[in-house]
């Protein structure tokens, strides 16, 4: 009878585990709204028209008292703007933390570790070759400003060796739940100028240094 007991609170503890488990919505924004692709935008001096935002995710880690409580199992996630079901990283366990670190990105050492699958498939348009590795961000779709035919610009950032690598690493104080704000971008490449950035280069490198301002914690 105890072992059945003891069996009954271990499969309660576990249900109870599962159901509070610990998850991080990302939600992609423009403006303060949840972000819509192919919907126009005014911003600024600008029309904009986002058709395609995917990122990745990786080497998630929760901290607490600046300790390490928690890895994510999973070593990279993809968002993809596509697919709302992305969004959401759950840990499938419960712990306590106050702060969380992740990379913007692919890191070299994955890279270089061959072909992948699941979110690291090439199939899901984020690798160039084994050259250039992972595209570590992606933003495309119109602007009024673009010089480019029918005013498309593409944002492909990667590049994981120097001197371009694109990995840039995010700290926040996290409750569950962070905004990636888009028009910040906006606010800082001139796109005039900066309408095709599709491959290792310096470009590359500033735009991804201002990716980390993107991320912000949400109530």
């Amino acid at each position: 009878m105890k072992l059945y007991v003891l069996f009954g609170l271990l499969f309660m503890s576990f249900q109870s585990d599962a159901q509070n488990a610990v998850k991080i919505a990302f939600q992609p924004k423009f403006k303060g709204e949840n972000l819509a692709l192919n919907k126009v935008y005014y911003f600024k001096n600008d029309t904009l028209n986002i058709s395609n935002f995917k990122c990745y995710i990786s080497n998630l880690t929760y901290y607490k008292n600046d300790s390490i409580v928690h890895a994510s199992v999973k070593k990279a996630h993809l968002i993809d703007a596509k697919d709302s079901s992305t969004f959401v990283i759950s840990e499938n366990v419960f712990f306590k933390y106050d702060e969380i670190r992740f990379n913007i990105g692919v890191d070299s050492l994955t890279n270089v570790s061959g072909i992948f699958e699941g979110d690291l498939d090439p199939a899901n348009g984020m690798y160039w070759t084994w050259q250039s590795g992972y595209i570590n961000f992606k933003l495309e779709g119109t602007s009024s400003l673009s010089p480019a035919r029918k005013n498309k610009f593409y944002w492909h950032i990667g590049g994981y060796s120097p001197p371009f690598n694109t990995l840039r690493q995010v700290a926040l104080k996290a409750n569950g739940k962070v905004s990636i704000q888009l028009e910040k971008l906006f606010e800082e490449i001139e796109i005039l100028e900066d309408y095709q950035v599709m491959s290792p280069n310096d470009d590359a490198v500033q735009i991804a240094d201002k990716l980390v301002f993107l991320f912000n914690t949400t109530h």
